[in-house]
């Protein structure tokens, strides 16, 4: 029977450890994953320019910040746009168009003693799902990100990670 020993493991375990431990370099990449799928939703929106196309880009309209990319401390990310009809495109909406007399009373509610326009559903506009198909499309970009990580993290650890 043969002994034998490995010597200097235990230290490339630990350096190992700690890089993988800074939780700095892991919201980085959840930043990266986050900022991959605005672009891709900027991509597929079907928009060349705008204000929703400009919220996924990352660039202000009128001054205002719209998009949204929230690395959460708790291993999420929040990713989205603040633009209101996003929604509409995503999923589509009714098609309301004025008829008969511009406005009306109402006459109880909340609402009660403002002026609203009378309007009918004239038919409906389909979906894009630009969204989902932009998170399947981030989806599968995340293994090379993650081996990305993986090899910088194995570098400074001392590891070959050719």
């Amino acid at each position: 029977m043969t002994d034998f020993r490995i010597s200097g493991l235990e230290e490339h375990i630990r350096k190992m450890e700690r890089a993988v431990r800074d939780r700095k370099r892991y919201d980085e990449l959840r930043y990266e994953v986050g900022k991959a799928n605005l672009d891709n939703n900027a991509k597929l929106c079907g928009e060349k320019s705008g204000r929703l196309v400009a919220s996924f880009k990352r660039q202000p309209y009128k001054g205002k910040k719209e998009w949204i990319l929230f690395v959460n401390p708790i291993d999420t990310v929040e990713v989205g746009t603040k633009v209101f009809y996003a929604r509409m495109v995503e999923n589509g909406h009714k098609l309301k168009v004025p008829y008969g007399r511009p406005t009306r009373l109402v006459r109880s509610g909340v609402d009660k003693g403002k002026r609203r326009r009378r309007v009918k559903t004239k038919g409906f506009v389909p979906g894009k799902h630009f969204m989902r198909r932009a998170l399947e499309k981030t989806n599968e970009q995340i293994p090379g990100m993650v081996d990305s990580f993986l090899k910088r993290v194995g570098k400074e650890a001392g590891f070959d990670v050719t």
